[in-house]
């Protein structure tokens, strides 16, 4: 999200998630100033949902299963004008979640 430009993060980001990738959106949208619509389905639990809240995401209960609810936020996207942060299938997701594997073997001392 850092790499988008200012317009877009004046109109704001949406994505679907029902775990750690809406956390970590709902979280960096409050650190770049922006609003993060979180999409997520019904059965996603309550401790997730409250977490994506606490972190400042506006959390949208759409649809049964995560393919729904993604359905619903890229058409939302295109309808209100917000950019979709990709959950997985994403250049700059996919080289974020990899700093990950880098992160954790430069804390092993031998790997």
């Amino acid at each position: 999200m850092a790499k988008l430009p200012k317009e877009a993060l004046q109109r704001g980001v949406i994505t679907s998630s029902a775990g750690n990738h809406a956390q970590g959106v709902a979280l960096a949208a409050s650190k770049l100033g922006c609003t993060a619509i979180i999409c997520m389905p019904v059965n996603t639990p309550d401790i997730k949902v409250a977490n994506v809240r606490r972190l400042g995401g506006l959390v949208e209960l759409v649809g049964e299963s995560y393919q729904e609810a993604q359905a619903y936020a890229q058409a939302r996207a295109v309808r209100d004008g917000l950019t979709f942060v990709a959950p997985y299938d994403d250049p700059y997701t996919i080289a974020g979640q990899g700093t990950i594997g880098d992160e954790i073997l430069r804390q092993i001392a031998d790997p």
